[in-house]
């Protein structure tokens, strides 16, 4: 039986199922249609309850900061949010359905309009008072000018004239301290400070004028006195108003907070809660009638498809894990081992287009292989042919030139001056170093050194070399056990290690060097090892663009059927380690000769 048919058999017991509940779907559908809609009205009057809250606490902040900052911004606010007020009530209103909920919006309705008749009452009362405090400010500073600048000097020596003229100046500035204290916190020790400055300014204005001679000092008698009597009795309606904004602002925070808390939070809230849980339990007990009806309904045909459907579900479990861990052999290479399932049914079938593909996937990667192989040894064979170029060509050219240079520092040197010379100099040396460059490149290109000597004195040589040159400290391991190894392995072993000391000199920024070639558990070892700056090895798998060289030690051990280990971690150095069993080595040799 095939799956499409086992499955085709589940879904028609289900189907009996599901048209066996449609019956009592039918009842529970009307059931949550009536309780719905109700909720639905509860749930609005709720959040318009909820929202009409939240607009007077947002009033009242307004408010309060207008009466603190004196902001216009404050003002509009406060308006809107009253004018918010008044929009949510009325839909409050029209959700309403019971006799209370219509009295409670009567009473928010009155609410509003006392909250906003005392609002702006003492909006207005706020206005009043910063008119009255810039007068206050201005006549206190025409008072405290004109004392220092036309009373003050006109008894410089006069020190009972001097001290009246400073008392009254320390008492406007004391009636200035107590008016504004008192704006900002009314205590009644500011009223007594601002009394007891009124009555020492007097004092002072009255001995001012008991003194007085000339007639100048009579005028600005006369002309103190009316800056203080007009100081005084702006200070006065400040502090009166003060009280008087006190007062109002008691009552809007009693106002806000009977409609707030006692109306809306206190009883339109709870009660619908109440009736939000009536209808829910209503809701509740006809799901419940239904659940009972449908469940007892369907349990047989549902236990029957169950049972039914266990059974096929562990044939498919048990075939796709087949097909997983054929999937995971893939992806790591084995691609000998077939997925074993039998059968006629998808599964089957699937198992046996797996199975071809994988067989074509091998045969593809033999060929790849093969490919690779060849172009390696194209590109080794390109590399020398351009060695041998370089050597014969460019290098001779540099050291012809640099002969000639020789030649002519001998035949004419004692007749240049000092800075002639030393150019030649400079360019003799520059010419040595591109000898040496030369050479550097023509054996990275061309390793005659394992052509000349083997692959073990090749490599120790080599090492050597790149060692001195880079000032490294270095160790060098070579064991093979005296095994023949077929050249273009030798040659393949060695582009591996010149590729990781390439690496290591390009990016390492170590001190010290390792390598090792040896004959051990059946294998041809090759590691190199530093001790630098180290690298996240998991970029090596994100970004193989990015990172061709360590990704190429990797081809070429593959194509000589090794393997290339490559650990890294930051700040702690960087091993290459590559082996080739040795039955495959000789498996090459043999082949190779």
């Amino acid at each position: 039986m095939s799956l499409r048919t086992r499955l085709i058999i589940f879904v028609l017991l289900f189907g009996s199922a599901v048209l066996t509940n449609i019956f009592a779907l039918v009842y529970l559908a009307r059931s949550i249609s009536d309780s719905l809609g109700a909720i639905e009205n509860i749930r609005q009057r709720q959040l318009v309850a909820v929202r009409m809250n939240a607009h007077l606490r947002d009033a009242e902040a307004a408010l309060y900061r207008y009466q603190i900052n004196g902001e216009t911004g404050f003002k509009s606010q406060f308006i809107e949010q009253l004018n918010n007020f008044s929009n949510d009530l009325v839909q409050y209103r029209s959700l309403a359905i019971g006799p209370d909920e219509l009295q409670w919006a009567s009473t928010l309705e009155v609410a509003y309009q006392q909250a906003l008749t005392t609002g702006s009452d003492l909006i207005k009362l706020r206005d009043n008072q910063t008119s009255r405090l810039d007068e206050f400010l201005g006549a206190q500073s025409q008072l405290s000018a004109f004392l220092s600048n036309d009373v003050m000097p006109g008894r410089t020596d006069d020190v009972e004239y001097q001290a009246i003229v400073s008392a009254m100046q320390d008492s406007s500035r004391a009636m200035l301290s107590a008016v504004t204290g008192y704006l900002a916190s009314p205590e009644e020790n500011k009223r007594v400070q601002f009394t007891d400055a009124v009555v020492e300014f007097q004092r002072a204005a009255d001995n001012f004028h008991s003194i007085a001679q000339s007639e100048d000092e009579k005028r600005w008698a006369e002309e103190t006195l009316a800056i203080f009597d007009r100081l005084k009795s702006l200070g006065t309606q400040l502090i009166s108003g003060r009280d008087l904004q006190q007062s109002l602002y008691a009552n809007f925070i009693s106002i806000i907070f009977n409609a707030g808390q006692q109306t809306i939070v206190g009883k339109i809230e709870p009660h619908e809660t109440e009736k939000f849980t009536q209808e829910q339990q209503a809701l509740l007990n006809a799901v419940n009638t239904a659940s009972v009806a449908s469940i007892l309904a369907a349990a047989l045909i549902s236990g029957f498809a169950i049972l039914f459907m266990t059974q096929l579900s562990r044939q498919i479990n048990t075939r796709a894990t087949a097909l997983l861990d054929g999937a995971e052999r893939v992806t790591h290479g084995n691609l000998e081992e077939p997925v074993e399932i039998t059968g006629e049914d998808e599964f089957g079938k699937l198992a046996t287009s797996f199975n071809t593909m994988m067989l074509e996937l091998a045969n593809r990667e033999d060929r790849l292989r093969a490919m690779i192989g060849k172009m390696a040894h194209i590109q080794d064979e390109e590399r020398r042919l351009i060695g041998l170029d370089l050597h014969d060509g460019l290098t001779q050219l540099i050291i012809s030139a640099n002969m000639h240079l020789n030649t002519l520092n001998s035949q004419i040197g004692s007749r240049l001056n000092a800075q002639t010379l030393q150019s030649l100099d400079v360019s003799r040396t520059l010419i040595k170093q591109s000898i040496d460059e030369a050479r550097r490149v023509i054996s990275e290109l061309r390793p005659t050194m394992v052509e000349d000597l083997g692959l073990e004195r090749g490599l120790r040589q080599y090492v050597t070399e790149v060692c001195e040159e880079q000032n490294w400290e270095s160790e060098i391991v070579t064991d093979t056990q005296g095994l023949q190894i077929e050249h273009s392995m030798e040659a393949s072993i060695f582009r591996i290690a010149q590729e990781a000391l390439t690496n290591v000199r390009k990016h390492a920024r170590t001190q010290r060097v390792r390598v090792e070639l040896s004959a051990e558990d059946q294998s041809l070892v090759l590691r190199v090892q530093d001790w630098g700056q180290g690298f996240d090895a998991l970029l090596i798998q994100k970004d193989e663009a990015e990172h061709l060289g360590l990704v190429s030690m990797q081809e070429r051990a593959q194509m000589i059927n090794g393997v290339c280990k490559i650990e890294s971690e930051l700040g702690k150095g960087t091993s290459v380690e590559v082996r080739i069993p040795l039955a495959s080595l000789a498996q090459r040799s043999k082949d190779g000769k």
